[in-house]
């Protein structure tokens, strides 16, 4: 007999046959992992009288069993499977709210040891691109070994620095990217004027004036137009003056390109947030100046 069970994790609920009764997997909902309880054994039943009841439920049971199945072919059939489809996006948009929350608590971290954010592209003394930020935050990622093998006096498309880049830290890969776009990060910077991170030189988190709940500090994206080679690595980010605001628009130049209905980015505050393609463009805009005191309502991201 099936028992309705709750994920402690993302509080969705299945029904779960008894036979799976003490072992362990993952969460339908949000892959998570979970650990079944062991199930109460049902009373055995005895007496004729019961026995004949248990076969008359029996055969209601495979009745109704019977016609919930026919009725889920014909949702697949009428309706072509959405409900599917929308939970496989929801599974991606939690996966990468993790990858989101991770890059953020870093680059706070970072921030928190020099004083301001790192910049978004690293330049020698003549202004040439060296390095991006990602590379810049590796050992607050866990990933002292592989930023070890970057040399920060040589740019990015040195031979030894392409070597060093050849594998791509999974959290800088986006969870729908199932070939991992050959080594393209699927999370981004939104650079420019007016950003947290300016052609003058990175903001620190102190000279936020907008609340940091409601600031974008990296987002989910796909790699900038003419920039689709070079890898993870490559200092390169989306441009805000080039932005229209719409989530799902452009891709390269607008945020997402990965989720169907929207795109996942982390605030501030470190907190990963899912931003659907009906949010209006002047709120996205908002979202993204650290310093426009534009209002918001303070369910904006709820």
């Amino acid at each position: 007999m099936p028992y309705l069970f709750t994920c402690p994790h993302c509080q969705a609920k299945t029904r779960v046959e008894d036979r799976y009764s003490g072992t362990s997997g993952e969460c339908f909902s949000c892959g998570s992992p979970i650990d079944l309880p062991k199930f109460a054994a049902r009373p055995a039943a005895n007496t004729t009288a019961t026995k004949g009841k248990r076969s008359i439920g029996v055969f209601i049971a495979a009745g109704i069993v019977l016609t919930l199945l026919l009725c889920l072919v014909f949702a697949v059939i009428r309706f072509g499977g959405s409900g599917v489809a929308r939970l496989a996006e929801a599974r991606l948009q939690s996966a990468s709210i993790k990858n989101l929350e991770l890059i953020a608590a870093a680059l706070n971290a970072y921030a928190a040891d020099h004083g301001k954010y790192p910049p978004a592209i690293l330049r020698d003394s003549q202004g040439r691109a060296l390095h991006s930020w990602r590379v810049l935050i590796l050992p607050y990622l866990g990933q002292q070994e592989t930023y070890d093998l970057f040399d920060l006096s040589k740019p990015w498309d040195h031979e030894l620095n392409l070597q060093a880049s050849y594998m791509m830290p999974d959290v800088y890969a986006h969870p729908a990217d199932v070939n991992q776009m050959g080594g393209q990060s699927g999370y981004y910077l939104i650079t420019g004027p007016g950003t947290l991170f300016p052609p003058t030189g990175p903001l620190s988190p102190n000279t936020i004036s907008d609340n940091p709940s409601q600031t974008i500090l990296v987002i989910a994206g796909m790699p900038p137009i003419n920039n689709t080679i070079g890898g993870w690595a490559k200092p390169i980010d989306l441009d805000f003056s080039r932005m229209n605001g719409v989530i799902n628009g452009t891709a390269g130049i607008e945020a997402g390109g990965h989720l169907k209905n929207g795109a996942t980015m982390a605030t501030v505050d470190g907190r990963g947030h899912y931003l659907s393609n009906d949010l209006p463009p002047t709120t996205f805009n908002a979202l993204v100046t650290p310093n426009g005191n534009e209002p918001l309502a303070d369910d904006t991201l709820d």
